[in-house]
């Protein structure tokens, strides 16, 4: 599989791929570009949340440094949200993942705090992941993405 093959699957295909997939589960190593791939519906969002989103996410370049633990936007150099990655059951699917957590991170206490992502390893090369934030089923999940290993 590769990020085209989930860039053309339905939402109903990335979700079913997402639940599904069981593969020992495993924090990736080295860098990825990032890809939007699909909007997801969900309640209670803030009124500037989803231009935000859509900004970060579906306009700038973004990926995730799996060995610095960081994300970053437009290159790799500018790395912003620090992670703590731990495996363990999604938030939002009924399946195990791994959960990027931002407490550690020197963003504002309200963003970090706010912030919360979901990666499933497809292959040592791809990744599938929920955006979002910290918030329950129906509320927190915002968005499908992929990500690509660079480096």
């Amino acid at each position: 599989m590769k990020g085209d093959d989930l860039a053309s699957a339905t939402l109903d295909e990335l979700e079913r791929i997402y639940r599904e997939t069981s593969a020992p589960l495993a924090v990736p190593r080295g860098r990825f570009r990032g890809r939007h791939l699909a909007w997801l519906r969900t309640t209670g969002n803030p009124v500037w949340l989803g231009p935000a989103l859509w900004l970060a996410f579906a306009r700038i370049p973004f990926g995730v440094d799996f060995d610095r633990r960081r994300w970053f936007f437009l290159h790799h150099a500018a790395r912003i949200g620090h992670f703590l990655p731990d495996i363990g059951p999604s938030r939002w699917r009924d399946t195990q993942t791994i959960r990027l957590h931002y407490h550690p991170s020197r963003l504002p206490g309200a963003v970090r705090t706010f912030l919360y992502d979901e990666v499933k390893p497809l292959t040592d090369f791809l990744c599938l992941g929920i955006g979002g934030i910290h918030a329950p089923r129906g509320r927190g999940e915002k968005f499908f993405f992929a990500l690509e290993r660079v480096g």
